[in-house]
């Protein structure tokens, strides 16, 4: 059993990442195997039955890298809708691919391994992350309350100077018209 007394987190958020992105591998190795099974069931051999892993899963890939946060929402949305093509397709074939009822619930099985991966992977944060995203937001509510107070400081000068103007005006009036 592995222990981690007193490791630093990142340590073990490296770790989960190494595990995620094994899982990923694994599944999408097994869906390889399983798309090349489909290709030949449907007469494909040679190097098209194995490019043909290439033309899903790999779209699929793709997809899942066009949905990080390098790149622009519109993009980030178009490459979920590529993802959830390509992973559909994925699942037909892997479910294709099986000769007996416990196959193809395997077939279902991996492609729910992949996208649980990847959307782990997508989730997991170090704790310095969070911490550093708090801080953000302690920043962001000092500097609001900092607006605030001299928004409130400007308007309490700004009628400190009127009242401060009447006064003068109506000395000025009561100088004028005793003499």
């Amino acid at each position: 059993m592995l222990r981690f007394a007193k490791e630093p987190s990142v340590t073990k958020f490296s770790l989960i990442k190494a595990i995620v992105k094994l899982y990923f591998l694994g599944a999408l190795a097994v869906s390889f195997t399983h798309i090349i099974e489909a290709s030949h069931k449907l007469d494909l051999h040679g190097w098209q039955s194995w490019t043909t892993p290439f033309a899903v899963d790999g779209i699929a890939v793709i997809g899942m890298v066009m949905r990080s946060e390098a790149f622009s929402s519109s993009t980030r949305r178009l490459g979920f809708r590529v993802q959830l093509t390509a992973g559909a397709l994925s699942l037909a074939c892997n479910v294709f691919a099986g000769n007996t009822l416990g196959e193809r619930i395997y077939g279902v099985l991996i492609v729910a391994l992949f996208v649980l991966s990847e959307w782990l992977s997508d989730r997991i944060e170090s704790r310095e992350v969070e911490e550093a995203r708090e801080q953000a937001a302690k920043r962001s509510a000092a500097a609001a309350k900092a607006s605030a107070t001299r928004k409130a400081n400007r308007q309490a000068t700004e009628r400190i100077v009127k009242s401060g103007k009447r006064r003068m005006r109506k000395e000025l009036d009561d100088i004028l018209t005793s003499a």
